[in-house]
């Protein structure tokens, strides 16, 4: 108990700690965010990235995504990123707290592909080159076993994705949403044409768009 109150303060505290260290059971809790330009450029800057997040729990254009209730800042951690050039970016995650059932999502914006230390942009130039039949190394950083890898883990947690973001449209939105409109299309594209049926931006990639539906409602994430 006293180990875990001293955790509580440091993060608090915003002290420069890592996630996994301090919060191991509350890792996989995500919002993916639409980040708009303007904070891609204050990824870098902790107070810029705070700000942001406190303003958004403010208006609450974020809220608990198993609960749904209020959520307020309550620490920031680092993140590293590589771009389409294999260049190395340090920036800042906040972590967000619902009180109401006691979590600790990471507010996360969408250019971030979950567990990945690639751009998610870099990651889906990727999965559209193999879906059109022509991955190769010339046209990403990544080595061919990392490229293989992501095609592979999107493969599957595309499709099960897909059937998250079906049920939601039903649930959520009371929209069934026929196979016949789905017919012939990569599961990329198929999932672009279901988060077009949602309230998000249009703006940025499909990835994206996907896990700010999915992580919304706790559904996980690509």
């Amino acid at each position: 108990m006293q180990a875990k109150r001293a955790m509580r303060f440091y993060v608090t505290c915003n002290q420069h700690v890592t996630l996994s260290a301090l919060f191991p059971c509350t890792s996989r809790k995500l919002i993916i965010f639409n980040s708009k330009p303007i904070c891609k450029e204050n990824f870098y800057d902790r107070a810029g990235v705070l700000r942001t997040a406190n303003g958004m729990v403010l208006r609450g254009d974020v809220l608990c995504p198993h609960c749904h209730g209020p959520l307020t800042v309550h620490g920031s951690y680092t993140r590293h990123l590589r771009d389409e050039f294999r260049q190395r970016h340090d920036g800042w995650i906040v972590q967000v707290h619902c009180s109401a059932c006691n979590t600790y999502p990471s507010l996360t914006p969408d250019f971030i592909m979950p567990y990945k230390h690639y751009m998610a942009e870099v990651i889906e130039a990727a999965i559209i080159e193999s879906e059109e039949g022509c991955l190769s190394l010339s046209s990403c950083p990544a080595d061919d076993s990392t490229m293989r890898r992501w095609v592979n883990q999107f493969n599957e947690h595309g499709a099960r994705a897909a059937g998250w973001l079906l049920a939601l449209l039903f649930e959520v939105c009371g929209c069934l949403v026929g196979t016949l409109q789905q017919q012939n299309m990569g599961l990329l594209k198929r999932l672009d044409y279901l988060t077009q049926q949602f309230s998000v931006p249009k703006t940025g990639g499909i990835i994206g768009r996907v896990n700010i539906v999915i992580t919304r409602y706790d559904r996980g994430f690509l």
